[in-house]
């Protein structure tokens, strides 16, 4: 009975205790700008921890003991703010909370590494973190100028490499995955990445994994991640413009420059800034003009944002031109009513219409900045994307539900920005020997006498220089590039159907036809038929998270890829179904553990395996990737990591199945070639430090990565009727017997196995004089071992090669991948005061250890060797001062350093000014054969906020 008692009075006075408990609620708000932070804990220590968190609107409510507690609050991202509350026996009090934004660089926050928000000191792997405020800095075009002056980041022709991991696959195939808010800006055809799409004018934070993210990410993310995340409206109604203009002053070598006062008045641009004949009038040198304007505000419970942004670009090489008009935005519902709950749904909208072009050979060494007739190529494109989501959040329980989808549509087509060159003009640059055409006409062709001597032989020397001395009889005034355009234009009209007569000494029986036919064309540069795509993308993320400091993220992605090859007459279709799973674990408060695996099928077209793999000798038709990593705090501001991750990439469907043209140079498919795949192992530590009003970070990693069936392109001749590489002379002959078509260009294939290590250390931070007055700078240097596992087994093998038209791999036989330096150096660092900022960049880079064998061959050779090679590179690559490409290139191989340097002033609250000359120095320098660096430039840029 006493026990019952006992049992009703101890109930009793619970009770009471639950009803009259005290209370404390308020809001709790950013101390900067007063926006309401939602999911902002509060707890207190009283026989355990106890706690609530913040609603979508920063509210809170928690019931408190009586008497004393030390309330602590805290969010990702802010300093931790400890109250203390005494508070009587059924008080009810009401507290507002401002929390500042920390200080600490090692406390940003970033969702990349893990696809939840988690603080930078605790990830696991080598990022690199971008704010809006450094991106604003630079005044960029497009994100990539920014992305150039972080550690171990390089873009070569718009394609993004990561400590060495990609070379250069001129636009097609990247290794990289580049995200916009979690989902990919890459081409579904090709797997090129389209920066035009990023809305330079909206971005709040860019993260940059480094190192495989295939598990989280999926294919492309072999090399790493680079995640643009997207500002997102506040309290207050935001609008900025920003209208800028950058002019290209003259190479350092004068005579390079292919424009002149007559360039504008004769309308020889493809594209045209829409100020150039009023505003910029006076300015006879290559411009480029932006305008961008971003909106945002909630209206009620709706967060809306837009942005357009118009950008022109006549290029300082001729033909190498860009002009994109983009509109986007984002429509956000915020459920109300939710309580601790977080439910928003909405989508995002971005269309974009782009005319561009760019060229990979040049016309000659003494013509650099102007483009071989074989790449009179440009684009034209629009391509729109829809993304829904749904977002819900359950902090009582932990747990997130995740949707993401996409619809996107691209159409393009190629087309020419400039008449090629008529057969008429052609021939009289060269000088043609009127008489000579009409002896052969005639029957007389003794003039190829010394071709046939040569034939006869058959000793490839005597075949050359026969034909030269033919060709000087007929076109005595010839260059290089006259060839060029002669062959060009011959590639575009083809020849005569019984060419072939010509090797048996006659002459073909329509010759006469023919030359009627391009002396007298009724035909203009027709524009091709548009490709179009179609790409449907599904994505599902659910998370829970305990109080322990487990937590999982697991999902499921599915992605289908319709494509409509105008060119080609084909339709390829692809499906991509996906499942993926991670667990991350907090121990101690000091060590933080996060292991994932995915599984994932790919098929294309018929080709339903493309993604098997073997597991314990039995085949299945997925291919399964792993992830793991731990993070450990050794002291308040150090930090040790290691991590292994798998990553893969899928071939695209132009990598596999087209004929594309790119910038004039051929893509030729590779039906056989295979998926690459590989793992990245990396360790490293962070330290943090602060002396005096000096703070900042040092990160020092090693890293290990290796790639199995790695895909590189291989330049060479090709025949376009069967899309096969020419690799003998009885080859070539066959093809010009058969009147087939040749084309210059490059083929995908699988080189087994690369190695790249290295090490990199870099640090990033602030040194305050005053509260006016600071010091911000990031420095970092990365050495990077880029081999080719296998070089000797295919040195052996070339050195066997007895045809002069075998094309070999590389430029040389050294150990190194191609397109690959050892060594980058980069800075970039802000003096600011007051309203006054001075800055700038320094980008140091070691030479490029190879390159493609087509364009030069750096092995030794024996004196008066003769090359068949050499001549066609001569002919397709120029001569000229002098100089081939062999020598341009040996000449500017070397190591080569640019500085930037920029001012600016905020004149009033809205707006502010700021002046730019990038490559200060007017360096000349290449990135890559027939590829000069932009010389110095001149910008001037405006924003205005209101």
């Amino acid at each position: 009975m006493k026990k019952q008692i006992y049992l009703i009075v101890s109930f009793l006075l619970l009770t009471g205790t639950y009803v009259s408990a005290q209370t404390l609620k308020g809001h709790i708000y950013d101390a900067g700008t007063n926006e309401p932070l939602a999911g902002a804990t509060v707890t207190y220590t009283l026989h355990g921890k106890q706690g609530v968190v913040s609603d979508i609107n920063g509210a809170y409510e928690i019931s408190l003991p009586e008497g004393g507690v030390d309330l602590i609050f805290s969010y990702v991202g802010y300093d931790d703010m400890l109250v203390p509350i005494v508070i009587s026996r059924r008080e009810n009090m009401t507290k507002d909370i401002y929390m500042k934004e920390s200080t600490n660089l090692l406390q940003d926050v970033v969702v990349s590494a893990g696809r939840f928000e988690q603080k930078l000191s605790d990830v696991t792997v080598s990022m690199n973190v971008l704010k809006a405020s450094d991106i604003a800095r630079q005044a960029p075009t497009d994100i990539t100028s920014t992305l150039q002056t972080l550690p171990g980041v390089d873009i070569v022709d718009k394609q993004p490499s990561i400590r060495g991991g990609g070379g250069w696959t001129y636009s097609v195939g990247a290794r990289s995955l580049v995200l916009v808010d979690g989902m990919s800006t890459l081409s579904p055809k090709t797997g090129e990445i389209n920066w035009n799409t990023v809305p330079l004018e909206n971005i709040e934070q860019v993260e940059v994994i480094k190192g495989a993210s295939s598990v989280l990410y999926g294919s492309s993310a072999l090399n790493g991640i680079i995640n643009i995340r997207t500002a997102r409206p506040g309290l207050t109604p935001q609008s900025r413009f920003s209208t800028y203009v950058g002019i290209y002053d003259d190479p350092k070598n004068e005579s390079y420059a292919y424009s002149d006062n007559t360039f504008w008045k004769n309308d020889k641009y493809p594209v045209e800034p829409i100020f150039r004949n009023s505003l910029y009038n006076g300015i006879r040198k290559p411009i480029y003009e932006g305008f961008d304007f971003s909106h945002s505000r909630r209206i009620g419970n709706f967060d809306v944002s837009g942005g357009l942004n118009l950008f022109t670009d006549e290029g300082y090489r001729e033909q190498s031109y860009n002009k994109r008009f983009r509109a986007g935005g984002n429509l956000t519902y915020h459920q109300p009513d939710m309580g601790t709950k977080f439910m928003n749904y909405g989508f995002n909208i971005d269309f974009l219409s782009n005319k561009y072009g760019d060229f990979f050979i040049w016309r000659s060494p003494a013509e650099p900045y102007k483009p071989s007739p074989f790449t009179n190529m440009g684009r034209e494109a629009n391509n729109i994307h829809i993304d829904p989501f749904f977002n819900y959040v359950n902090p009582d329980n932990g747990t997130s539900h995740k949707v993401k989808g996409r619809f996107y549509y691209s159409s393009d087509n190629l087309a020419e920005p400039t008449q090629g060159a008529s057969i008429t003009d052609i021939l009289g640059n060269m000088g043609t020997d009127a008489q000579q055409i009409q002896n052969i006409v005639n029957g007389d062709l003794s003039i190829l006498d010394p071709l046939y001597q040569g034939i006869l032989q058959g000793n490839v020397n005597d075949i050359v220089n026969g034909a030269f001395t033919a060709l000087e009889k007929v076109f005595p005034n010839a260059t290089t590039a006259d060839y060029c355009d002669l062959i060009s234009w011959v590639m575009n009209n083809g020849l005569p159907s019984d060419i072939g007569a010509v090797l048996e000494g006659k002459i073909p029986s329509d010759l006469v036809p023919w030359l009627s036919g391009v002396m007298n064309p009724t035909k203009n540069n027709a524009r091709t038929k548009q490709d179009k795509c179609y790409n449907y993308y599904l994505d599902y993320q659910f998370n829970k998270k305990w109080d322990g400091g487990a937590q999982i993220t697991a999902g499921t992605t599915f992605e289908h890829i319709r494509y409509n090859s105008a060119v080609m007459g084909e339709t390829h279709n692809s499906d991509n179904v996906a499942l993926f799973f991670q667990y991350d674990q907090r121990f101690w408060d000091r060590l933080s553990v996060s292991a994932g695996v995915r599984a994932e099928y790919y098929r294309v077209n018929e080709h339903y395996r493309e993604a098997e793999s073997t597991i314990f000798g039995t085949k299945v038709p997925f291919r399964p990737v792993f992830r793991a990593g731990l993070n450990y705090q050794l002291a308040d501001y150090s930090f040790l990591r290691a991590s292994f991750g798998q990553g893969y990439r899928n071939p695209s469907i132009t990598e596999k199945f087209l004929r594309k043209d790119i910038g004039g140079v051929g893509v030729y498919p590779n039906y056989n070639i295979q998926p690459e795949k590989g793992f990245n192992a990396e360790i490293g530590i962070k330290q943090g430090y602060k002396i005096g009003n000096l703070q900042g970070f040092l990160d020092v990693a090693g890293f290990y990565t290796q790639y199995k069936n790695m895909v590189e392109f291989q330049f060479g001749l090709f025949n376009n009727a069967n899309n096969q590489m020419i690799n003998s002379i009885p080859g070539a002959l066959l093809m010009l017997v058969m009147g087939q078509g040749f084309g210059i260009g490059a083929q995908f294939h699988n080189v087994s196995k690369a190695e790249i290590y290295g090490a990199e250390i870099s640090t990033t931070g602030a040194y305050n004089f005053n509260k006016n007055t600071k010091l911000v700078y990031n420095l970092g240097y990365v050495y990077t071992e880029p081999r080719d596992a296998d070089y000797k087994k295919r040195n052996a093998i070339e050195d066997a090669y007895t045809d002069p038209l075998q094309m070999k791999e590389k430029s040389n036989n050294s150990k190194y991948l191609k397109y690959r330096p050892k060594h980058s150096f980069k800075a970039s660092m802000d003096f600011q005061w007051k309203r006054f900022n001075l800055g700038g960049n320094v980008n140091w880079k070691s030479k490029i250890l190879a390159v493609d064998y087509i364009m030069l061959d750096e092995r030794p050779k024996e004196l008066g060797e003769f090359d068949l090679m050499n001549t066609i590179r001569t002919i397709l690559f120029g001569y000229g001062n002098g100089e081939t490409l062999a020598s341009y290139w040996k000449k500017h191989n070397t190591d080569y350093c640019t500085v930037d340097l920029r001012m600016g002033v905020k004149a009033t609250k809205e707006v502010a000014f700021q002046f730019m000359v990038n490559n200060l120095f007017n360096k000349e320098y290449s990135y890559r054969p027939m590829a000069l660096g932009a010389p110095r430039t001149f910008v001037v840029k405006m924003d205005v906020t209101f």
